[in-house]
């Protein structure tokens, strides 16, 4: 079973469980289903009523696309270098599956927050 499937089945077994809590700014989240593409990590910027800002996360930097990296990428709950991208976007709450870190003081620092 690849990767990808293995992290579809955690995150159905978490959104049933309901388990999500209220995201706080500087929280990496993992989102179902973004742009309509695949289920993807994002850093929440700010959480107001059901309605979440935030910026995509990717493992891959690309010279089109302004990236900051976060250098503490494991205790945000990643598992490999990781880069945010500096769109700034909106997202209902219910598409919030479960919280997978926080940034560390070094990373919160660097992000602003």
């Amino acid at each position: 079973m690849t990767d990808y499937m293995l992290q579809h089945k955690r995150n159905l077994k978490a959104a049933e469980s309901c388990g999500r809590g209220t995201p706080k700014p500087g929280e990496v989240r993992w989102v179902s289903n973004l742009d309509g593409i695949k289920d993807r990590p994002v850093l929440v910027l700010e959480h107001s009523g059901n309605n979440i800002r935030f910026r995509k996360c990717t493992s891959k930097s690309s010279a089109e696309f302004q990236c900051d990296l976060i250098e503490d990428y494991y205790e945000a709950g990643l598992v490999k270098s990781t880069f945010v991208d500096r769109e700034v976007r909106v997202i209902d709450r219910n598409r919030l599956v479960r919280k997978m870190g926080s940034l560390s003081d070094y990373d919160r620092e660097k992000f602003g927050f």
